[in-house]
Order: structure tokens, then sequence, then C-alpha cells
């Protein structure tokens, strides 16, 4: 079983230096300098990998729920953007007549006050709405192009927080670029 903590040390390890292992799973991994670094550096790695391309394990579909407002022109209903949601690639409706020739589906991003709060919602016509997104899945479920994406950015965040090696950054960020091309070939 893959976790956040076996990501996080393969990029320490990675980075070089010999640094020590950090322990503790994300986003509440160890106080070392790492530990802390990791703490906020992890997550938005990730993120900022998922969101590249559209990478068949972590879809999955969600129901929407209203955010209670009423949606502006042209739209007609609002709904609060899922939590669990790193990024939203669709909406369907809650039926789908022909499952065989889905048609697309008009909405937009946008945020609104939800209970005083300002919010990230979603507006569009569609009823019972339902949204395809990118869930974040564990880390034992990601491809292995991803996973390997992940540790270089992560390593190369990580240089910089930690020893200040801009020259080692700017190498793994180019060599991350090569999985970044091998996943664009990836079966999808």
């Amino acid at each position: 079983m893959v976790t956040s903590n076996d990501i996080a040390n393969q990029a320490l390890q990675l980075m070089g230096g010999n640094q020590p292992p950090v322990t503790g799973l994300a986003p509440t991994f160890d106080n070392s300098t790492a530990g802390i670094a990791l703490q906020k550096l992890y997550a938005p790695c990730v993120a900022t990998i998922a969101k590249q391309f559209e990478w068949p394990f972590v879809r999955s579909t969600v129901n929407l729920s209203l955010s209670g407002n009423t949606a502006p022109p042209p739209w007609t209903v609002e709904y609060v953007y899922p939590a669990s949601a790193v990024e939203v690639w669709q909406l369907i409706p809650g039926t789908v007549l022909d499952a065989n020739n889905p048609l697309p589906q008009n909405w937009s991003i946008g945020n609104s006050l939800v209970n005083g709060t300002q919010t990230k919602v979603i507006q569009t016509t569609i009823a019972n709405a339902k949204a395809v997104v990118n869930n974040n899945p564990s880390e034992n479920t990601w491809d292995v192009l991803f996973r390997e994406a992940v540790v270089r950015l992560l390593a190369s965040e990580l240089s910089v927080a930690l020893a200040g090696k801009p020259e080692t950054s700017k190498l793994y960020l180019e060599s991350g670029g090569v999985f970044t091309n091998l996943a664009e070939t990836r079966d999808g």
C-alpha cells in the first residue's frame, strides 16, 4: 500500500543531500524542517499534477448540492462546488436519455455568497445535475506516471524550500517534463 509518506520520502531521496526521512502522513507530516515544508507543499503539488491532464484513475461522479441562491441569468440553477473536487470536468443531468450519445451541457464556475460566506459555485440550467470530477484519490490508486510526476515536482519544490538549490529545482522541473510528455501518450 502506497501512502503520502512514501511519496514524500521518495521526493526527499530524489532531492539529494542526505535528507532524513519524514514521518506522518499528509497533511500532518512530522515537525522536522522537511516535514513542515511538506505540510505546505505536498497537497498543492498533487493538485497541480492532477490538473494537468484528465487522468482516468481520478475520475468520479458526484451529486451536486444546491447553493440556495437564485442563479444569475442566463443560468437557472446554482450548485456549491464539490468540496472533494480538485477540478470539475463536466456536468451531466440526473437522467441521461441516451447513455451512448450524451449531449454536452453548458455551465460556468463562479463565486457567490452562500449563507454569508463567499463560496465557489457552479451555475447551469441543469436540474438535479451530477458532476464528473477529479476527486484526488489516495496514493494507493495513482498511475505510475502520475506518481513519478508528483515525486519530481515535489523534489523540485523541496530543493528550493530546504536547500535553496535552484539548479537542482531546474533539473527536476526539466526531467519532470519527460514524464509529462509520456503521460500525454498514455491510453485514456
